[in-house]
């Protein structure tokens, strides 16, 4: 996988949690990736984004929920600078 695409996938990951949408720990193929929870696992050991893991009803559905919105703000504006600086 390529930096790019990883990167990729953090800044929507992180843009989606902000905005209040559900995403599930199922939902890596929405994303274009097999295990969605490395990417909630690199947000948090990399950028120091707390993201938990939430039940919802019943059986093993969970989604996502960012505890520290503001660190992850920081973290999105940094990602999208980096971006737009190798254009």
């Amino acid at each position: 996988m390529s930096t790019y695409f990883k990167r990729s996938v953090l800044r929507r990951f992180l843009r989606d949690l902000l905005s209040g949408e559900t995403v599930g720990a199922s939902d890596g193929g929405r994303y274009g990736v097999s295990w969605l929870a490395n990417y909630a696992t690199v947000l948090r050991e990399s950028y120091g984004v707390i993201i938990e893991s939430i039940p919802k009803g019943a059986g093993l559905k969970h989604f996502y929920r960012i505890k520290n919105r503001e660190q992850a703000r920081r973290v999105l504006e940094s990602l999208d600078s980096n971006v737009k600086e190798q254009k």
